[in-house]
């Protein structure tokens, strides 16, 4: 009799334990629904809709969780949803870039066609005077929930630009509150932002909960949709979509779209809430493509392809002309190369020419000069000759070699002098360009007067040097220096040759520049006649010039 007791209480409680696990599914279905207005409100709006699948799904547990813009992505990165309610814009990001799949749309409560019941105001408070429309917006603030918000900010942002009014460019900021919408018209009534932009039908739920006054508030770019009551600024778009996630089960995707199409307002658990068949979403691409977010946001090669589309006459001119000032720049490059190796030429031309000119002029100078220099030279010669002489016979009549040294010193004397007259000519007549060093400009000077000697001599010729004894060495062709002097002195020689009477005399002077004392000031003076005036006109020349003389 124990023995049937046992039995029979071990085949209730497997009944019990079977029952038990059909009462608790342990399997659950995960809704993310995005929580634009706060997770508690997100539940209890969309309960009728979880109410209606756990009913007809019984064996699985469904789950809302509501969710944010950011997390309804990373959520399905992550495949912790089945499925998810979210809104037009965020579902057609969510289908492009991860497969999400639309089943049903929700049908609004607020107008007679699904098609069209999703949309957005632009608003300020009734008591800003200075903002009574869209054009009134230039250089106000701007606030929305997120960039990526649909009716939070992108709906708005499509109205802003076709009013032609680029909110991050033409108004003074844009800032982004995040959910829930509620604090954006808070903010706004507080004013701490001058214009708002939230999904349509948000002030009027506020309103309805006692929360806000409408006339505190004035609607922008006011829009009317027969059958929708509630202020607009914007088109109406398509309603929330009811999708899939990629991996969830197609086969259960169709038999909870199926009990969805047979939800209605008036159904039990309805409650006001009712899905139909999926819409088209092409109005939000269309918004998407003219603003360039989403799918349709644009990389910077993209965008530099569309301008150049957009402006491909005046980039065509443009590069046209570029062209045109390169050709220009290439030609006058072209002909300063020419001209500048032209010029280069001329001057090297000009150069050898000046060059084969001195040395023409230098061989002419020596032949003038051939007579005093054969003078010069033949008086040392002639004193070697006579001291020679005279020691030998000196040497004849026994004379010491102490009483030889005076004689012997100036045969020396003579030949170092012949040696160096020898080679001043051969320094004159040399056609090579002499380098600059540091020179003595009163030795040039001396070694000028000493050249001509026998010419000044012969010409009875007095020279009065005056030459400086501070003056610092220079760095100069010694010489071209002389040959300058030089022809200075056979000037002077000339001039001074046709004067009748009175003395001859030539002024040799050296002195530092009056005007700069960094420079020296040579001055090579005779006391010849001048010129007449004839000559003076000829030269073009002041007709009150000094007697003879020239200055260097």
């Amino acid at each position: 009799m124990r023995a049937w007791r046992w039995i029979f209480l071990t085949l209730f409680g497997i009944v019990l334990s079977g029952t038990a696990c059909i009462a608790a599914p342990t399997v659950s279905l995960t809704i993310g629904v995005l929580a634009w207005r706060g997770e508690e409100k997100a539940r209890l709006q969309w309960e009728p809709t979880r109410a209606t699948l756990q009913a007809a799904f019984p064996e699985y547990n469904i789950v809302l969780r509501p969710i944010s813009l950011k997390g309804m992505e990373a959520a399905l990165v992550a495949q912790e949803l089945d499925f998810f309610i979210t809104n037009p814009g965020n579902y057609i990001e969510m289908e492009q870039r991860y497969g999400a799949s639309r089943l049903v749309t929700l049908e609004s409560v607020r107008v007679g066609a699904p098609a069209a019941s999703v949309g957005a105001i632009i608003f300020s408070r009734s008591d800003r005077s200075d903002i009574r429309k869209l054009a009134d917006l230039r250089g106000k603030t701007l606030l929305g929930v997120s960039r990526d918000a649909f009716g939070g900010f992108q709906i708005g942002w499509g109205v802003l630009q076709q009013a032609g009014i680029d909110p991050f460019t033409d108004m003074a900021g844009v800032t982004f509150a995040g959910f829930p919408l509620d604090n954006i018209v808070t903010q706004v009534a507080n004013g701490r932002a001058d214009v708002g932009t939230v999904r349509a039908c948000l002030l009027e739920e506020m309103a309805q909960e006692g929360r806000i006054e409408m006339d505190d508030f004035r609607i922008l770019n006011p829009q009317h949709v027969d059958g929708f009551n509630c202020a607009l600024s914007s088109p109406l778009y398509p309603n929330w979509p009811f999708a899939k996630a990629r991996q969830t089960n197609h086969i259960l995707a169709k038999r909870v779209a199926v009990a969805l199409l047979k939800m209605s307002p008036e159904s039990k658990g309805g409650a006001g809430q009712s899905w139909t068949i999926p819409l088209s979403y092409q109005p939000v691409t269309e918004l998407f493509k003219s603003l360039r977010i989403g799918p349709y946001t644009l990389s910077a090669g993209q965008v530099f392809r569309e301008f150049l589309q957009r402006n491909k006459g005046w980039f065509l001119l443009a590069l046209a002309l570029v062209i045109l000032a390169a050709l220009h720049v290439w030609h006058t490059e072209f002909l300063v190369f020419k001209r500048t190796r032209q010029l280069k030429e001329s001057q090297e031309k000009a150069r050898l020419r000046l060059a084969e000119l001195a040395h023409v002029s230098r061989q002419t100078t020596l032949g003038e000069m051939a007579r005093g220099l054969a003078h010069e030279i033949n008086q040392p010669l002639g004193s070697i000759s006579n001291y020679a002489a005279g020691s030998v016979r000196m040497i004849k009549n026994g004379v010491t070699s102490a009483q030889l040294e005076e004689p012997l010193r100036e045969i020396a004397h003579q030949a170092e002098h012949a040696g160096r007259v020898l080679k001043r000519i051969r320094g004159f007549v040399d056609n090579r360009e002499s380098p600059r060093k540091q020179a003595d400009i009163n030795a040039l000077l001396t070694e000028a007067i000493d050249l001509l000697g026998a010419e000044l001599r012969q010409a009875d010729i007095t020279v009065q040097s005056h030459l400086a004894h501070d003056l610092p060495p220079l760095s100069v062709d010694g010489v071209a220096i002389e040959q300058v002097a030089v022809n200075l002195i056979r000037n002077a020689i000339e001039a001074m040759a046709q004067q009748a009477t009175g003395p001859r005399i030539l002024n040799v002077i050296s002195e530092r520049d009056k005007r700069d004392d960094t420079r020296l000031r040579v001055t090579i003076r005779d006391s010849g006649p001048g010129l007449d005036a004839d000559a003076l006109e000829h030269m073009g020349t002041s007709k009150n010039p000094p007697k003879s003389g020239l200055t260097g």
